[in-house]
């Protein structure tokens, strides 16, 4: 067969092996309907019934980005509230984030990477896992692929049109997660180092994308300023995100430990018997006294946040199902593929122009998570950058053994 039709045969996988998870793994309600994780059911419900995104109660609400919640509710209006339409868009998201992770590797490293990367993003059991769940992190995936591949594309010709729709991508990634907020206006920075090294000018290009993604954005805080007369940058749980990271060490979040905290805090006590709006300003306060008081071991939290975002295996948790298989599964696919993405980040250094956004991306992301507080689930959109990165350190060990031939940077 034709490269062409073993890369069909690749994306066919992907998307199968998705619904076969779905499949065997459901995690719907016993009647088809779609559970409300993170409570992105009930908003884009909201959304179709009342055009707006509101709360349980039918307040409006900021609790979540408005971006995942659309796509739902699109979905919605198309094929109902079933739990089967969601996992099939999630294995058609899948399956394309796995082509635009093939592309990013070709366009970058060569044919070797791009199969071997597009592999992984075809089955990596995370990716498996979360396309049976009505969460944000298969979206996010398939966006940020999407985003990295437009920004690169403006880059080499940086055409009007081409940074237009870098832009618009890039906009959606912090509409569907602030947390990716910074990694847009690190995008711009990379639209201009990327264009110096080639020898292009991009600070007119790089100038325009950041007018337009920021316009874009900003959106969003308008409509919370309208809505609650207060400024909102993202969610109204910023504020929490960052206090319960530093009052829970992460080595007892998601246990018991965890709710005799939450239950005695004072500062928790005091935001609680607020509005959903009011809770922040507590929050936040109570953080930046938190952190006067304890600095070093602000910098501790940070550093466990680090090593939590990017585990090799999950904590013991009752995750409902068995953690000696999580456990397994973990080391045997991110055991490998996260040490390689680091080796494959280093040996490429600056030979490649285009790693400077990978690379601005992931750093701007962690570090967002190490200030906020993290869990695993979190780099999963940031995943098909490791990928990358990771089959390009294999590639290179290949060849230094000689069973490869060498590509030219």
């Amino acid at each position: 067969m034709t490269p062409r039709r073993w890369l069909y045969v690749l994306l066919a996988a992907a998307f199968a092996a998705r619904l076969a998870f779905c499949w065997k793994f459901p995690q719907g309600l016993a009647d088809g309907g779609v559970p409300d994780y993170d409570r992105y059911h009930r908003l884009a419900i909201s959304l179709l019934q009342h055009g707006s995104l509101l709360d349980d109660d039918g307040a409006m609400t900021a609790m979540r980005e408005p971006g995942y919640p659309f796509v739902l509710a699109g979905l919605y209006a198309v094929a109902g509230p079933r739990y089967w339409a969601v996992c099939l868009l999630h294995a058609v998201l899948g399956a394309l984030t796995a082509l635009l992770v093939f592309k990013l590797g070709l366009r970058v490293f060569g044919p070797f990477t791009a199969w071997l990367a597009a592999a992984m993003a075809a089955f990596h059991p995370q990716l498996l896992y979360y396309s049976a769940l009505p969460r944000r992190e298969t979206f996010q995936a398939l966006l940020l692929a999407a985003s990295a591949w437009a920004l690169l594309d403006a880059c080499e010709k940086p055409g009007r049109g081409r940074v237009l729709l870098a832009a618009f991508l890039w906009a959606l990634n912090p509409l569907t997660n602030s947390a990716f907020l910074p990694a847009g206006l690190g995008a711009a920075a990379a639209l201009v180092l990327i264009g110096r090294r080639r020898g292009l000018r991009t600070a007119g290009a790089a100038a325009l994308f950041l007018a337009v993604f920021m316009g874009l954005y900003a959106l969003w805080p308008l409509r919370n300023f309208g809505v609650f007369h207060r400024f909102i940058p993202g969610i109204t749980g910023g504020g929490n995100h960052i206090y319960i990271g530093l009052a829970v060490p992460d080595d007892i979040a998601g246990t018991p430990e965890e709710q005799k905290i939450i239950l005695s805090d004072p500062v928790i006590i005091e935001a609680g018997r607020l509005a959903e709006d009011q809770k922040d300003a507590v929050f936040y306060r109570g953080a930046a006294q938190w952190i006067r008081a304890h600095p070093a071991l602000f910098v501790g939290r940070m550093w466990g946040s680090f090593v939590k975002l990017w585990r090799l295996y999950p904590y013991p948790r009752d995750y409902g199902m068995n953690y000696r298989l999580i456990k397994w599964v973990s080391l045997l696919s991110d055991g490998w593929i996260i040490p390689l993405g680091l080796a494959g980040l280093l040996l490429a250094g600056r030979r490649y122009p285009e790693t400077d956004l990978f690379n601005l991306t992931l750093a701007s992301v962690t570090l967002t998570y190490m200030v906020f507080w993290s869990i695993i689930r979190y780099r999963v959109p940031l995943m098909p950058f490791v990928f990358v990165y990771a089959a390009y350190a294999v590639r290179r060990g290949l060849e230094a053994a000689g069973l490869l031939k060498a590509e030219a940077p």
